[in-house]
């Protein structure tokens, strides 16, 4: 029931532009009729004694302001027509001007009062699929990106948002292996496989051996067996693993994905006491592809794969090799879903595969065996310092939105990255569930806040577009008039031009409810 959260979200959002619209309409003497928060049928009223009235209505999706002569059909001294233009524009403007200083406040508490976690180390490539464009590109794991698209890349979201921005164009990227820069370009993929990405890597921060610790200790050790002072404990250094040491986390993670071994031997360091466990090798669930047998089973991602019919797999190569082996035939995959459940037998049918242009093909796993620490630091901020840095991530949001209709109109950007109502409930509840369960009450409404922001910003943005039925489309025919020295579009003609924008307007809402629907029925969710 996260998805609730959305309606208070959405209310205040509509209420904060409406609010725009009425202070500035009641600032310049028009006559305001109404302001009504939900739509109707009408649930409570109340009159003022100048006659206006609020009112509260059943369908919490948005909110209006009703002003006279809103479509320059009265005669009334006070009506919004019979107002000057440059008055007219203002109360047109407020609405979308209201929902940026929303954003503006809500990151700006969120900075100011929470700081802000930041990743250490430089982003990398943490591995490259084969036969992708990256591994066609020659990137390696371990890569370190400087520039993309010679901009300076300092966090994994700048090289997600370049490449799922423009697919038509190559991405160029300034990398480091080994203390040297090189350049690449790489052609992003409009359509990847499931679980490659457009460039085909996997992303996370590169650290130093000296920042190298252990994570999940918990988990790890009742897995284990292990109690007292010899258990393992978050934030332990991770000292070696079989004997080896490796110069960062990421040569740490390309041994643990490529071992063979059955188990791996766990060095780590506690205040000057040194403790050594060995730690088995689990084979798990890293993606489950769509349409393939597995997945119309329902395999759960992160499952425990144990044996291939007859055979135990206890890494990735033992697993590859025991499919590769039953190609052709009916095979009987048996998972866990933890590491002290029963075993659960999936058939996968006889046309499985590990070829990555199959059909159906077989379930990609991963080396499961401990988790690293992701290490970060804790930026607090003075009031000055959170109002640049609200003000930073408010305009990088409207930067994004023209990059994503012309994503949109290029095909860089599916139609099926839109969401209407429908999926930004469902998207307040994925975000919602993670929050809370990462960070407790505070993380969800700092989660929550951040949300609001950026749906206030695009709220804004999009409304103040030059499109008809919007307040940009309305202050286009405002601006018409001041350029013509106030020679009015004729009222029948305009509210003909905004009709025909809404009628638009509500079906494209209607095609990306459609699609919302296809999507929560078919159990996906966003990315």
């Amino acid at each position: 029931m996260n998805w609730l959260w959305f309606i208070p979200i959405l209310l205040i959002m509509v209420v904060i532009h409406e609010m725009g619209h009425f202070l500035t309409a009641r600032f310049f003497g028009m006559t305001v009729h109404e302001f009504g928060i939900g739509f109707p049928p009408k649930v409570w009223s109340k009159k003022t004694k100048d006659g206006m009235e609020w009112s509260i209505n059943l369908l919490p999706i948005g909110g209006f302001v009703r002003i006279e002569g809103e479509n320059g059909d009265s005669d009334d001294p006070n009506a919004f027509g019979a107002k000057p233009t440059w008055q007219r524009a203002i109360v047109l403007a407020a609405g979308p001007a209201m929902n940026i200083i929303l954003a503006l406040l809500l990151y700006f508490a969120v900075t100011f009062f929470g700081g802000k976690d930041v990743e250490n180390g430089r982003p990398a490539v943490v591995d490259v699929a084969p036969n992708s464009p990256a591994a066609a590109a020659g990137i390696q794991p371990g890569d370190v990106f400087v520039t993309i698209n010679n901009k300076p890349v300092e966090s994994i979201n700048d090289i997600s948002i370049e490449t799922a921005l423009d697919k038509n164009n190559p991405v160029k990227l300034v990398l480091e292996r080994n203390g040297k820069q090189y350049s690449a370009s790489v052609m992003p993929r409009k359509n990847p496989p499931d679980g490659e990405g457009a460039m085909g890597v996997s992303l996370g921060n590169s650290v130093p051996a000296s920042e190298i610790m252990l994570g999940a200790a918990a988990s790890l050790n009742r897995q284990l067996g292990l109690t007292g002072p010899d258990a393992f404990q978050d934030n332990d250094k991770i000292v070696s693993v079989d004997g080896q040491t490796f110069d960062s986390n990421l040569a740490l993670l390309n041994y643990l994905r490529t071992t063979t071994k059955d188990s791996v031997s766990v060095t780590v360091q506690r205040g000057g006491q040194t403790i050594t466990h060995a730690v088995p090798v689990q084979v798990r669930v890293d993606v489950v592809y769509k349409n393939s047998s597995a997945a119309s089973q329902n395999l759960p991602l992160g499952a425990i794969i144990t044996r291939v019919n007859d055979t135990p797999v206890h890494n990735v190569s033992e697993y590859n090799a025991a499919i590769a082996a039953n190609a052709g035939k009916e095979m009987t995959l048996y998972y866990k879903k933890s590491a002290d459940a029963a075993e659960t037998p999936l058939v996968l049918l006889n046309n499985t595969s590990l070829d990555p242009a199959a059909a159906n093909r077989a379930p990609r796993v991963t080396n499961g065996t401990f988790a690293i620490m992701r290490p970060f630091h804790h930026v607090s901020y003075s009031p000055v310092e959170a109002a640049g840095e609200a003000w930073d991530q408010t305009t990088f949001a409207i930067t994004l939105i023209p990059r994503t209709f012309k994503g949109l109109f290029d095909g860089s950007v599916g139609l099926n990255n839109l969401a209407g109502p429908i999926g930004m409930a469902q998207i307040t509840d994925q975000v919602v569930t993670q929050s809370s369960e990462s960070g407790g009450i505070f993380g969800m409404l700092s989660t929550l806040a951040v949300l609001m922001a950026l749906l206030s910003v695009n709220l804004g943005v999009v409304n103040i577009l030059p499109l008809p039925a919007l307040d940009g489309g309305r202050l286009v025919f405002v601006i018409i008039e001041m350029v013509t020295r106030g020679r009015r579009v004729p009222p029948e003609k305009e509210s003909l031009v905004h009709f025909v924008g809404m009628v638009a307007l509500l079906s494209l809402m209607v095609l990306i409810a459609w699609q919302d629907i296809v999507r929560l029925v078919g159990g996906a969710g966003f990315q």
